[in-house]
């Protein structure tokens, strides 16, 4: 099952292509990742925390911890960088079925329906 990125925004909603952090050097921000099957329209959502290491020193720490996965530590940000971090992260993570995407891209991000019971 071939995957694909169908959106990918910053922590308030913006889109990440426009979205600039004031300091390329000093970010933390959660991402929202739409992802798929290509060719469809259904998609799920996943999350993942971006940070450079002068970001991740702002953060309050609780017990001593500053942040815990998912994480990806980048030197400073760039979009470039990340946008293929993403497309080679997903592209490992295609299978057989849908469910075998989910438990793949996991690995990665944190799944919108991680814990959902109906």
């Amino acid at each position: 099952m071939k995957l694909v990125i169908h959106s990918i925004y910053a922590g308030d909603g913006e889109n990440l292509r426009m979205w600039l952090p004031k300091d390329e050097r000093v970010v933390c921000e959660f991402i929202s990742v739409s992802i798929g099957e290509k060719g469809k329209k259904t998609r799920d959502g996943f999350s993942i925390r971006i940070a450079t290491p002068d970001g991740l020193r702002q953060l309050p720490s609780k017990n001593g911890i500053l942040a815990s996965r998912p994480l990806l530590v980048m030197e400073r940000y760039s979009f470039e960088h990340l946008w293929g971090w993403l497309i080679d992260v997903v592209s490992t993570c295609e299978g057989e079925t849908w469910i075998k995407c989910v438990e793949n891209l996991k690995r990665y991000f944190d799944w919108e329906f991680d814990g959902y019971q109906a």
